[in-house]
């Protein structure tokens, strides 16, 4: 009876899924391309093909799953030769994201919005063997669909926060039965796996964290390369603020613009690339010395800060990085994830707002990978301390040790499904 409401609502709210999505291509006009896809329908070539084929789907609604994804698809990809695999998203920017994987066994839609009518009809069309949703994504009426078509689905790389958790609690009459409607929960951690547990799932087990398994691009070393000698960064001391978020660059820049730290260039990558101009015209209002990424032609004139408005280099980022300051940590928006950072032996600073990455960010502190600051005011203190020889050699090892001790979620999880493909 519950979802019955709950359908009710969607398909009420349905009409105005065409206005957000026209509001939001504002900022990015791909948010106008592939309609048909986010409400369920499919051209009869597509329903033929797909209906001949062996498929796995994997739903990774935006960046961070779809990188997420990378090495359970390469591995799926070399253990299943005549599989193909549907990967759907939820954002412009999640189906952009690079997989560098070339593959004619690979496709990129985006997940229909989660009417009965359009989630039966994508379940039809490309009738998967197995599904993966990513992280804590509960469609309530896809899973009931995917279930009462015997399709087995599982929640892959489940976590779920202590502020999600309390907020699921109170709509439990809805959560339980969907929980209880996929085939297995496969937990991040043990304070994930007890919480989604005590919210009614079954089949809940601890398999790690799939972003640990994700490796830089054999090319980042060339391209780093390549992005120092365009940006002219010899010896100087690199801050990399990385993801951040509205409003928290100028809290950041004000912050750093009080410090005496000689040598020290500052670089700004947005979490989102529809912000890029807007931190530039916030450089451009406090008058700092500044080149973008973009610029075609850079003069090799002393920059204190560097705006990063390019996608797909992160990973070139944090190689010229001595210090990475994670962004949505400083203001509440739960914080990023601060692996890749680890992976490149970044040492991080997060803020108080790490509740999205709660056990990962706790950990990375314990092993020595990271600090926390309170306020941006510590960065006077924390930013020298980390900066010395003796200290970056320290950090940087607690970053390889920690990826090293949580790699291994992949195999784990692929050994628990060979069973069913």
């Amino acid at each position: 009876m519950i979802r019955f409401f709950y359908s009710l609502l969607v398909y009420f709210l349905l009409p105005f899924t065409v206005i957000k999505l026209i509001y939001r291509s504002f900022r990015q006009p791909d948010y106008l391309k592939h309609w048909s896809e986010r409400y369920g329908f499919y051209s009869t070539s597509t329903k033929k093909i797909w209906g001949k084929r062996k498929t796995l789907w994997i739903h990774a609604v935006s960046v961070g799953e779809t990188k997420a994804a990378i090495p359970f698809i390469k591995l799926f990809l070399k253990k299943y030769p005549h599989h193909h695999l549907l990967i759907t998203h939820g954002t412009p920017t999640g189906r952009a994201t690079s997989i560098n994987i070339k593959n004619v066994r690979v496709t990129r839609i985006y997940l229909p919005f989660d009417t009965v009518d359009a989630t039966q009809r994508f379940l039809n069309t490309f009738k998967p063997e197995l599904g993966f949703l990513l992280e804590t994504e509960l469609w309530f009426n896809l899973i009931h669909q995917a279930h009462k078509k015997s399709i087995p689905l599982y929640l892959v790389n489940a976590r779920l926060s202590e502020k999600s958790f309390q907020l699921y609690k109170k709509i439990s009459l809805l959560i339980k039965p969907s929980l209880q409607e996929l085939k297995g929960v496969l937990a991040q951690t043990t304070n994930d796996a007890k919480r989604f547990k005590t919210l009614g799932a079954r089949g809940v087990e601890v398999m790690g964290n799939l972003k640990f398994d994700v490796e830089p691009p054999r090319d980042t070393n060339i391209q780093s390369t390549a992005l120092k000698k365009h940006l002219h960064l010899k010896n100087q001391f690199v801050l990399l603020i990385a993801s951040s978020r509205q409003d928290e660059e100028e809290m950041i820049l004000q912050s750093l613009l009080k410090l005496q730290i000689k040598n020290l260039v500052t670089i700004f990558v947005p979490r989102h690339p529809q912000r890029f101009k807007e931190v530039e015209w916030m450089l451009k209002k406090y008058r700092v010395s500044f080149i973008k990424r973009s610029d075609t032609k850079i003069t090799a004139k002393p920059y204190q800060f560097i705006l990063g408005d390019s996608m797909g280099e992160m990973y070139s980022y944090y190689s010229l990085a001595n210090i990475a300051l994670m962004g949505g940590t400083i203001l509440p928006y739960g914080g990023q994830n601060l692996i890749e950072s680890m992976a490149m032996k970044v040492p991080v600073i997060l803020g108080l707002h790490t509740y999205n990455f709660h056990d990962i960010s706790n950990e990375a502190i314990r092993l020595g990978a990271g600090i926390r600051i309170q306020t941006l005011d510590q960065l006077e203190k924390v930013l020298p301390e980390m900066l010395k020889s003796s200290s970056q050699l320290k950090m940087k090892k607690a970053c390889d040790d920690m990826i090293k001790k949580y790699q291994g979620a992949t195999l784990k999880i692929l050994n628990k499904i060979k069973s069913r493909i």
